[in-house]
């Protein structure tokens, strides 16, 4: 899944920027304010909202010189399109319900990285942070490698990237956050809570 453009899968360029700018909102909003929102040239924006409007997805206010334009969610493609509009969000709460069937379950996970920052591409891993509870035993071990595995297999085939594990315990987490480990500032920024004890929680904690 590419992440900054998901939808990108069966979308033509700027195609998908337009139909997120209308998505997210009920108001009508002229080309050049659709052009704005989306990122895209005003001569984009307007091709691909006639080309919308032609399928009836998008519904036109003629206002003086210029138009007003507004998704028409009534039509029948306009659910999917918004479903997959917002793949990047049901991609993330894939991972939510996921990670929280654990047993046994994760002190903290979270989704760090490009995919959290929207940037990630098809050949982007899935980064996620978990800190696990101090291991009792050679079981505790094995429990976990056998969990993450099976759980990166279905992550994998549910987004078509790969998920790569940070796994940390809290003796372990203790050196780092002691350390100044500059990768704890990037969990800060792009962190995704997913499950478990919030992020700063356990940082504290660590301290």
């Amino acid at each position: 899944m590419d992440m900054g453009r998901p939808a990108g899968v069966i979308m033509p360029p700027g195609t998908e920027a337009v139909l997120r700018a209308l998505i997210g909102t009920d108001a009508p909003l002229g080309v050049r304010e659709v052009a704005r929102v989306a990122g895209v040239s005003a001569n984009r924006a307007s091709q691909v909202l006639s080309d919308l409007t032609r399928q009836g997805l998008v519904l036109v206010e003629e206002h003086g010189s210029g138009r007003l334009c507004r998704l028409n969610r009534a039509h029948l493609a306009a659910a999917p399109l918004m479903a997959l509009v917002g793949l990047r969000g049901r991609m993330i709460e894939f991972l939510r319900q996921d990670v929280q069937t654990w047993r046994p379950g994760a002190v903290h996970a979270s989704l760090f990285g490009s995919a959290a920052r929207g940037d990630g591409t098809t050949a982007s891993d899935l980064d996620l942070l978990v800190l696990r509870p101090d291991p009792r035993n050679d079981d505790d071990d094995e429990a976990w490698e056998e969990q993450l595995f099976e759980s990166g297999e279905r992550i994998l085939a549910a987004a078509g990237n790969r998920a790569a594990w940070f796994v940390t315990t809290p003796v372990d987490l203790r050196r780092a956050v002691q350390a100044g480990e500059p990768i704890i500032g990037e969990w800060r920024r792009d962190g995704i809570h997913l499950a478990g004890r919030r992020l700063e929680a356990v940082l504290r904690a660590a301290a």
